[in-house]
Parts: C-alpha cells; structure tokens; sequence
C-alpha cells in the first residue's frame, strides 16, 4: 500500500484545523435540516497515513502494488515483541541463576578442580582482602589466620584435609596422630610369668633352666588392641575416600 489516488492528489498533506468538531459522522436528516457528514481531505489522510506508518512500524517499505502489507506489517511486529519477550525472560533467568541462597562461610565440596563461580573460594589457606570479601570476614575473621595482619585474612586450609564435627572448639586445627601403644614384661620367674598393656602370656611350661635350676618357659604375644580399642577395626590409617574441591562461600 502507498498513497496513490486517480486524481485530484496533491504533494502537501492537507493542514488539521484546531476548530475541527471531534463529533461521530452522520447521514443527515432532510427533514431536521442536519447535513450529512463529508469526510474530507483530513480524514482520509489520516486513515492513509496511519496504515503507512503501521506498515514503515513493520519495517516495510510502502509498495502501491502490494495489498497485503499491512498484515505482514502487524505480523513483524508481533514477532519483534516475541522475540524481546524471549530475549527479557532469558536475562531474567540469567540473574536470577547468578543470584545464590547460601550464607556466607557456607563451606561445600564440588567435583570440580576449580571453585565454581566468583562467589566461591578454594579453602586452601590463601590470604585475600577484608574489604573485598567483608561479608565473609564478617563470619570467620581472622579464626583461620590474620593474613598481613591489617588487610587480609586467611580462609580455612582444607586440602588433604578431613572435617572434624564440633562446636566449642571450631576452627581448631588438629594434626594428624594414632594413639600410643604400650606394655611391660611383668615377672619371669618360676610359676609367675606375666606381661600387661599390649603383651601377653600363653602356653607357660615349666622346665628346668641350664644351671640346674627350674623355670617357666611361655610364649610373649603383641596385640596392638589390648592398648586401645581403635586398633584392629580396620585394615588401614587411610580410609577409602573420594577427593573433592573444599570451597567457602563469600
């Protein structure tokens, strides 16, 4: 569609008096001396140029051959719309993905050899800034080291590392250790052959020693469980484990 007439067009638009009446047109009555309504010039270039402008809107050019501009004008449209609907929803789900419910100094472990986000840290000792991770400090302070002492502080060390549960004592660091083992070789002598702690008699037999006089003899056994019961329970110190990245939550 383009402005095209028979005859009698001109190249200015026609001038919108101020005084128009904005009324409803009519056919007129003969009898009550009401004129029927003249649409005139105004209107309809205003009808025309409201259907040109709805098709330039579509991103087509008025063509005066082409009768069906004006649907695919509103077609376009719509799918501009869709497509910047789309286009909001789709950064909408992006913010809301980046925004994370966790406290900060949440501590959680990821099958990832790197944190995985910005909101995340590597609980591997490092020192990093107060200020910029002032919510974090905010929990932990300087529980698992000062850092420089004025600007930084430390973040848990936990690489290699296992967590012990507690609660009046957290952030302590604890080394790794097994409990001692001990015993003593009591008496050995003739009747009375005895041990404690981790050693013990069995088959005690007397006979007589070299020198004429008499003794016992036995057999001293070591049993590390006899000392402590953590010994035994298990075939080793390392349990079967699964590695993972040890992160805390800024």
């Amino acid at each position: 569609m383009d402005r095209i007439f028979l005859s009698g067009a001109v190249q200015n638009a026609p001038n919108v008096p101020d005084d128009v009446d904005p009324g409803y047109p009519t056919d007129g009555s003969s009898g009550g001396g009401i004129a029927s309504t003249i649409p005139g010039a105004i209107w309809y270039n205003a009808v025309m140029m409201e259907l040109i402008n709805a098709i330039k809107g579509g991103g087509i050019t008025p063509d005066r051959h082409d009768n069906a501009q004006l649907d695919a004008a509103i077609k376009a449209q719509i799918k501009t719309v869709n497509q910047a609907l789309t286009d909001a929803v789709a950064q909408i789900q992006a913010k809301v993905a980046q925004v994370e419910v966790v406290p900060s100094g949440a501590i959680m472990f990821f099958p990832t050899s790197s944190s995985p986000n910005a909101n995340w840290l590597i609980c591997n000792g490092q020192a990093v800034s107060r200020s910029a991770y002032a919510n974090l400090f905010s929990v932990i302070g300087t529980k698992y080291g000062s850092g420089n002492g004025s600007a930084t502080f430390n973040l848990p060390y936990l690489i290699d590392k296992t967590v012990w549960g507690g609660q009046s004592n957290v952030g302590e660091q604890r080394s790794a250790g097994l409990p001692n083992i001990t015993g003593t070789f009591l008496n050995w002598t003739r009747g009375n052959a005895s041990a404690d702690g981790s050693f013990y008699v069995s088959d005690v037999t007397s006979r007589g020693l070299k020198g004429g006089s008499g003794g016992d003899e036995g057999r001293y056994h070591f049993d590390a469980s006899r000392s402590n019961g953590i010994y035994g329970r298990s075939g080793t110190v390392q349990p079967p484990a699964l590695v993972l990245l040890p992160c805390i939550h800024i």
